[in-house]
C-alpha cells in the first residue's frame, strides 16, 4: 500500500468517519478492481489527512497524461461508476434506501484535479470531503473602504431575466449534446440486432467480448448427472464418505468443468482473429476473478490457464455479470458476454434485476447464456439483454451450444 497525497487543511472527525463508512461499504459490495477507484483516507501521526491506495505503480495526475491515456482513464472511470450505479439501484429496490443513497453520492463527473492514473487504473483522491472552512477575513480599516459610487445607467438588455440571456447558450449546449449522443439515442429509438463481426466491413471496430465461466463447486459433478441426482448430492451426498458408490459415480469424469474446459478451447479456435477475449471466473460469493484480456496471440496461454482452473464454493452469477459488464462497452459499440453456467445465483442476489439494470445502461450489450442445468432462473439474463439461451444436456451438446453462443465473434458466422 502506498501514500498518494496528503491534505494541508484539517477536517472535522465527523466527515472522516463518514468517509471510512463509505470505504467499508465499497469493499463489502465490490471486487478490488472496482473498489480501488477510491483512495483510502487515513489520519497521519501529525493529525493530517492522507490518501492511500493498494494500486501499484507511480501515481500520475490526469493533467500529466497524453490525450489517449486520458481517454482510456476516463473510460475506465465511467465503467466503475456504472457498476456502482447498478448496485445502488438494486439496493434501492430491496428497500435499503440509506445504503443506496450513500453509494449514489459517489456518482458524478470526476474532479480532474484529483484524478490519478496508476498503471492505467483510475484513482480518485479527496472524494466526499466538504470544502475546508475558509480563514476568517480581517475587515480593512474604515478609511480604506471604497466609497459608494452612483449607480450607472443600465442598458435595456441588462434588465431582461437571466434565463433569457442564457437561452442561446442553452440551445447550443443542447444541440451539441444531441450531436455527441446521436448514435446512442438512435440505437435507443431503433435498436438493431448485433451482426457477427465476420459479416461486417473491415473498417468496423470489433465488439468487446467476455466469457463468464462457472467454477462453482457443482461443476465437479459428472456431466450426465440427472436433476434428481444433483438434488440428492447437494442435500445428502455431499456429507457422505468419498467411497460411497453413488457419490463416487456423480463425481467421476467427465465432469461439467472438464467438458466446459474442452468446449472453451474449441470456442477459442473458432474466434475471429480481431476479437480479444476477457475471462471472468468465480472464487466463492465474495470474490469474482477477472483473469484478464487476451488477444489472438495469447489464446494458447489462455487455454493453458483454463486447464488449471478448479471448482469450489458458490455461484455468484449476478456479481460476475456486473464485473463482466463493467469491463465492456455496450453503449457506443457492440459487446457480447457469454455465460457458461450450471444453475441460478447461489449467493443471495437477484440476477434478473441486475441484468435489467445493465440492459438499460448498456443497450448494445448482449448476454448469451449456455445453461447445463434444468434450472431456468438464470435464463432471464439473456432475455433482459436481448441475448439467447442454450441448453446443453451432454458433452457433445455443450461444445455445440458454446460455439453457437459465440457466433457473433466467430470466424464461421452465417452471413446473410
Amino acid at each position: 500500500m502506498q501514500r498518494v497525497t496528503r491534505e494541508s487543511a484539517t477536517y472535522p472527525q465527523q466527515a472522516l468517519s463518514a468517509l471510512e463508512t463509505k470505504v467499508e461499504l465499497i469493499r463489502k459490495h465490490f471486487p478490488p478492481s472496482i473498489a480501488s477507484l477510491y483512495a483510502t483516507p487515513r489520519t497521519g501521526a501529525d493529525g493530517s489527512l492522507q490518501w492511500w491506495t493498494e494500486l501499484a505503480g507511480q501515481p500520475h495526475l490526469y493533467a500529466e497524461l497524453s490525450a489517449d491515456q486520458q481517454c482510456r482513464l476516463l473510460e475506465k472511470y465511467h465503467q466503475r461508476q456504472h457498476a456502482i450505479s447498478r448496485l445502488a439501484d438494486e439496493l434501492q429496490s430491496r428497500g435499503k434506501g440509506d445504503t443506496s443513497a450513500s453509494l449514489l453520492s459517489l456518482i458524478g463527473a470526476p474532479d480532474l484535479a484529483n484524478l490519478y492514473s496508476l498503471n492505467d487504473e483510475p484513482l480518485v483522491v479527496r472524494w466526499g470531503l466538504p470544502p475546508p472552512p475558509p480563514a476568517p477575513a480581517t475587515p480593512p480599516p474604515a478609511s480604506l473602504l471604497p466609497q459608494p459610487k452612483p449607480a450607472p445607467h443600465k442598458h435595456w438588455w441588462l434588465r431582461l431575466p437571466l434565463w433569457w440571456l442564457l437561452l442561446p447558450f442553452l440551445l447550443l449546449a443542447l444541440l451539441w449534446l444531441l450531436w455527441f449522443w446521436r448514435g446512442y439515442l438512435l440505437y435507443l429509438i431503433n435498436p438493431t440486432p448485433m451482426i457477427s463481426h465476420a459479416c461486417q466491413p473491415e473498417n468496423v471496430r470489433p465488439p468487446d467480448f467476455a466469457v463468464v465461466l462457472d467454477t462453482s463447486g457443482s461443476m465437479n459433478l459428472n456431466i450426465d448427472v440427472s436433476p434428481a441426482d444433483d438434488l440428492w448430492f447437494h442435500s445428502t451426498g455431499i456429507r457422505l464418505p468419498e467411497d460411497d458408490p453413488r457419490r463416487a459415480r456423480m463425481l467421476s469424469e467427465p465432469t461439467r468443468l472438464a467438458v466446459a474446459k474442452q468446449a472453451f478451447g474449441g470456442m477459442l479456435d473458432n474466434l475471429h482473429p480481431a476479437i480479444d477475449t476477457r475471462l471472468i471466473t468465480f472464487d466463492g460469493c465474495q470474490n469474482q476473478i477477472d483473469q484478464g484480456l487476451f488477444g489472438k496471440s495469447q489464446r494458447a496461454q489462455l487455454k493453458r490457464s483454463v486447464q488449471q482452473l478448479g471448482a469450489n464454493d458458490g455461484t455468484p452469477l449476478a456479481s460476475s455479470l456486473e464485473l463482466a459488464a463493467s469491463q465492456v462497452d455496450g453503449r457506443w459499440r457492440d459487446a457480447l458476454i457469454v455465460m457458461f453456467v450450471d444453475g441460478e445465483d447461489g449467493c443471495g442476489r437477484n440476477a434478473c434485476a441486475v441484468s435489467s439494470s445493465i440492459a438499460r445502461q448498456q443497450p448494445r450489450l448482449r448476454v448469451n447464456v449456455v445453461n447445463i442445468s434444468d434450472s431456468e432462473l438464470s435464463n432471464c439474463i439473456a432475455e433482459n439483454t436481448g441475448g439467447r439461451v442454450y441448453t446443453a444436456r451432454n458433452e457433445a451438446e455443450v461444445a455445440s451450444m458454446l460455439r453457437e453462443a459465440s457466433e457473433e465473434v466467430s470466424t464461421n458466422a452465417k452471413c446473410q
